[in-house]
């Protein structure tokens, strides 16, 4: 009799250890449901709208998409240099100063005008009125200064100050 109970402590003992494994097993085999779920939700959720495509046409279209942004995104940054180039060049910094060019005049209807761009270039425009005469001047300004062969009044050294620190 010794040897029945030997053989059913042996077979109870393999039938225990195949139930642990089975155990075991059924909680992989759970685990890989509940991973498996989770990636079709995700693969549904990244498939919507798609209207059957295989994932490799769907990336190639959004390949083709992301091209497409990426030249236009570079056309508009060219776009934007230029006309970036365009503002620095326009018309930025303005003054006027009037002032009595004779003292028999005394009205103020002399003047002159600083109109510059963002560099600083441009030109000084001035009116010298007289009871009976009026002479206008234009003098080219580069960089914030006269060209060396014109001289700048007073008057036209403050217009351009004033233009300049705007």
């Amino acid at each position: 009799m010794g040897g029945l109970s030997s053989a059913f402590s042996s077979n109870f003992m393999l039938f225990a250890a195949a139930g642990v494994l089975i155990l075991i097993m059924l909680g992989l085999i759970i685990n890989l449901y509940v991973e498996l779920s989770t990636i079709k939700t995700r693969y549904k959720r990244m498939m919507e709208g798609s209207e059957g495509e295989s994932i490799e046409q769907m990336l190639s279209a959004h390949t083709s998409a992301v091209n497409e942004i990426s030249d236009s995104q570079r056309q508009v940054e060219r776009k934007l240099e230029a006309l970036d180039e365009l503002v620095k060049s326009s018309l930025a910094r303005v003054a006027v100063v009037h002032f009595d060019a004779f003292e028999k005049t005394g009205q103020g209807l002399s003047w002159c005008m600083a109109m510059l761009d963002r560099n600083n270039n441009g030109v000084i425009l001035s009116s010298i009125c007289g009871q009976e005469s009026e002479r206008s001047y234009v003098k080219p300004i580069e960089e914030g200064r006269v060209a060396a062969n014109y001289k700048l009044t007073r008057e036209e050294e403050q217009a351009l100050r004033q233009a300049m620190s705007q």
